[in-house]
């Protein structure tokens, strides 16, 4: 059926019916008017529920604008109007008990609207900040989600220290997961790195390689500290510590044994894995290869990593082990932290063939294969659909 929505008098409506339909999952009735269309969508009817209305909480920045991955957003409402639904992008501010407030993104016009909707059926946490997911008002949303039975996904961004924590007494993650301290201490790192020689040092919350180190320690007792920009060695731990105590401090570093990953045409490679939970469990969406080039920290594009086409590697072997890692993680990360309903992976092997799992993200950026991109947005709204129970 057609839903109109009238911004002045911030309605939803019908036209030419009184049939008693109910939109949101507050059950809102919806009447029948005769106001100016805004905006209007060919919705679903199930039952007597009209719907799916999706939504898409992001974070507000400090000027009032709403800050998210917008060409996401985009590409969820076009794929969510083919298949008989919308969605509204709000912030936790901007929801209370009976409404939310947001913005409706427009494919026909490629604009984007205000408007107030019911309370949604569905919502997908897509907050950039994690400031935002440690305000009162994030901590409301998710106490009203639980009061209306909302579903909610993903809860959380993903620390680095906390996968390591649920991972390491795990029969089937502690061997993927190299050995991982958080830095708390100048003697504890000392004593960790004396103990293997080579670590990496990695903030606990970050994404795309960013503030990643390797760290040497040498015979002579001096210290070889690489960046993606910079290579310098330091006489003694006590001058390096001296020099990156602050940045290790400030940023909660966690400390990794560094592992010797397995090469192809002479250059590190990893896989990054991207999967969804289904009707059937958690599937791959689908798998890339990101390859280093200039360095050999990460394999991340925009630190000089170029796209491998999975089929360049691919073995029935890694297939298997990809499968069954994804229904692993889903499930862990279910039952220790929420539902999640969609995360990426990224992974690697080692130069003696043995598979390592390096991180978990929540909050998975825009695959660069366009195949798996669009197989993505089919794979969440299809599942956005599933949970809001239409």
């Amino acid at each position: 059926m057609k839903l109109s929505y009238d911004y002045w008098h911030e309605l939803w409506y019908q036209k030419g019916t009184s049939k008693r339909i109910y939109f949101g999952a507050n059950k809102v009735p919806i009447p029948s008017f005769e106001g100016k269309d805004l905006l209007t969508f060919d919705l679903t009817i199930k039952d007597d529920h009209v719907g799916p209305l999706i939504g898409i909480m992001a974070s507000l920045s400090k000027d009032g604008t709403v800050l998210g991955n917008i060409p996401l957003f985009k590409a969820i409402q076009r794929e969510a109007i083919n298949n008989g639904g919308f969605s509204i992008v709000f912030t936790p501010e901007d929801l209370n008990h009976k409404n939310v407030s947001g913005f409706i993104f427009n494919p026909e016009k490629d604009s984007w609207h205000q408007a107030v909707t019911p309370l949604p059926q569905v919502v997908y946490n897509r907050v950039p900040l994690r400031k935002t997911e440690d305000s009162p008002a994030f901590l409301q949303a998710t106490r009203l989600f639980e009061e209306w039975n909302i579903p909610f996904f993903n809860p959380s961004f993903i620390d680095k220290a906390t996968l390591y924590e649920l991972v390491r007494d795990h029969p089937f993650f502690n061997p993927l997961m190299p050995k991982t301290i958080l830095v708390t201490t100048k003697d504890e790192l000392e004593e960790f790195l004396k103990e293997h020689k080579g670590i990496y040092l990695k903030p606990s919350l970050s994404s795309r390689g960013h503030g990643i180190f390797s760290v040497k320690y040498h015979d002579d007792g001096s210290i070889e500290f690489k960046s993606h920009h910079q290579v310098k060695v330091y006489p003694s731990f006590v001058d390096f510590w001296r020099e990156k105590s602050r940045i290790l401090e400030k940023r909660r570093y966690i400390a990794q044994v560094e592992v010797i990953p397995a090469q192809l045409d002479g250059r590190r490679f990893d896989f990054r894995v991207h999967a969804h939970d289904s009707q059937e469990g958690y599937k791959i969406t689908g798998i890339g290869v990101r390859q280093s080039q200039k360095q050999s920290l990460t394999t991340h594009l925009p630190n000089g990593g170029i796209l491998i086409p999975y089929e360049r590697v691919q073995t029935k072997q890694h297939d298997k082990f990809f499968s069954t890692l994804v229904k692993q993680v889903g499930e862990l990360l279910t039952k220790e932290l929420g539902y999640f309903g969609e995360f990426s992976i990224d992974a690697g092997i080692t130069i003696a063939g043995d598979y390592v799992l390096y991180e978990v993200n929540s909050k998975p950026m825009a695959f660069d294969e366009k195949k798996i991109e669009n197989e993505r947005i089919r794979r969440i709204v299809e599942l956005l659909y599933h949970k809001a129970g239409f």
